[in-house]
């Protein structure tokens, strides 16, 4: 009785934590294109898993409180959410960011000094020959006076049998710092078998 209580709080508050990251989205009116379209990348990967319904490897953790279960009933809009999130062809972000291109398949967006949006840098690696993302890392920060909050995010695809590029695993790691609250450490990771 006692597990299925901790159980529950540990839910709760790992809800919470992640209510809290994807309530801080400033302005979400997308306009021209500069930068990689993830979010319109994302949607694609949420439809297509949500026909497919595949078995998820599934780890969470909340501060020292751990979960790991097998499922396929999983929301993937709000389980891919701050991936969305990371997407930067936001109005509000269209002259924020410095772009690099270290090899021809990898583009790293970088928050510019004195910007200070969310999303503080992005890289993509494409995979060489279908131009599709095999990998996709984001640092989302944020700091005001109610909360400090630190979330570090992780998305590889693979190309499936059929053809189609797939998300293999996804992870996310960070921590949210209200002030009237001590420091929760969480993580997320999924592997799409």
């Amino acid at each position: 009785m006692n597990n299925l209580k901790n159980m529950r709080t540990f839910l709760y508050l790992f809800t919470l934590v992640l209510f809290f990251g994807s309530c801080t989205n400033p302005t979400d009116t997308t306009v021209v294109q500069n930068y990689f379209d993830l979010k319109g990348f994302i949607e694609k990967q949420i439809s297509e898993l949500n026909k497919r319904k595949p078995l998820v490897n599934k780890e969470m953790s909340l501060d020292d409180k751990q979960e790991h279960k097998q499922t396929n009933e999983i929301d993937w809009r709000q389980e891919l959410e701050l991936f969305t999130q990371a997407d930067l062809n936001k109005q509000a972000y269209q002259l924020s960011y410095t772009i690099s291109q270290p090899t021809t398949s990898t583009y790293v967006y970088t928050l510019k000094s004195g910007e200070t949006l969310p999303v503080k840098s992005l890289k993509i690696v494409l995979d060489e020959v279908s131009k599709q993302p095999k990998l996709v890392e984001a640092l989302l920060q944020e700091e005001n006076r109610l909360y400090d909050s630190e979330k570090k995010l992780q998305l590889t695809c693979t190309m499936r049998p059929e053809g189609v590029w797939l998300v293999k695993t996804y992870e996310i790691n960070g921590f949210q710092h209200l002030t009237i609250t001590d420091k929760k450490t969480f993580s997320v990771k999924g592997t799409i078998n």
